[in-house]
């Protein structure tokens, strides 16, 4: 990693219209209509008096894989999303215009053989009021660029859940097709389509994005803490601890701690923590 470039890496300023159909397809990709009956479902996938999932701002205006810039000198068949983090200051509508900035944050090395930590912050505005939806940070494990130092300014570390069994829990099954669903909806990165670039990262099939189990997490979040209202979803962060694969049956687990939420994700069959540390804020106590 040439990190001076990264630290100063000018990711262009963007301007976009997205309609129902990019809402209904995002929630496609995080799995739902796998019931096509259910009306609270529904609400992200008929036009008719369409809402957005409070998750789809982490899609919106995808800056592309920038980190594949070869001026950069990222490995960048060894990265993956490690962290996320969403601050949502009002609901997005179902369609509209808005207009993206984004910004390098920092970096938070790991050490040599370890990675580093790459943080970068994306900005949804209104593109006629300038009126704010929404910010976004990203942090994407880059596996083969550890020892390159901290820099510039970084997130706070997120907590661990608690010791004690959770409040609640919830069981889905994520269909086989989820991630060639969700990739339309703007992140390309050919390690969730193909199998020979898959396996040259270290799996043996395509995996997951990290950023399709957190809406499908979000999801349950929204309906399980917030009552199902986009309104009250303030925001939500979480670190991805191991890879998800389409068709893994997966279990939402939820604490509540004061006024927030902290949960996490557990894939079943592996019995494994795939995305962990996580917190939900709400707008108004539930």
């Amino acid at each position: 990693m040439n990190l001076e470039k990264v630290l100063n890496y000018q990711i262009k300023s963007n301007e976009i219209s997205f309609s129902s159909k990019d809402s209904a397809l995002y929630a496609l990709g995080v799995n739902l209509g796998q019931n096509p009956t259910d009306e609270q479902d529904l609400t992200y996938l008929y036009e008719d008096g369409m809402e957005a999932l409070p998750t789809l701002g982490m899609v919106l205006a995808h800056p592309g894989f920038w980190l594949q810039d070869p001026d950069l000198n990222i490995d960048w068949v060894k990265i993956l999303h490690a962290e996320q983090y969403l601050s949502l200051s009002k609901p997005l509508p179902a369609n509209g215009d808005i207009k993206a900035s984004y910004k390098v944050l920092g970096v938070k090395d790991k050490g040599p053989e370890k990675g580093c930590i790459l943080y970068y912050e994306k900005i949804l505005k209104n593109a006629r009021s300038d009126e704010e939806y929404c910010r976004v940070i990203s942090g994407v494990f880059c596996r083969g660029d550890g020892g390159c130092g901290d820099a510039g300014t970084t997130p706070p570390d997120l907590q661990p859940v608690p010791s004690r069994p959770a409040d609640a829990s919830h069981v889905r099954q994520i269909d086989p097709r989820a991630a060639l669903i969700y990739r339309l909806s703007g992140d390309y990165n050919p390690i969730h389509i193909s199998p020979p670039i898959a396996a040259k990262a270290g799996y043996d099939r395509p995996i997951l994005h990290g950023l399709c189990t957190m809406g499908l997490a979000g999801y349950v979040l929204l309906n399980e803490c917030a009552g199902g209202d986009p309104q009250n979803f303030a925001g939500m962060s979480c670190r991805f601890s191991k890879p998800v694969f389409p068709g893994d049956t997966v279990r939402t687990d939820i604490w509540k701690e004061g006024q927030e939420f902290q949960f996490r994700v557990v894939v079943e069959d592996r019995d494994e923590v795939v995305l962990d540390r996580g917190r939900l804020t709400l707008k108004r106590a539930s």
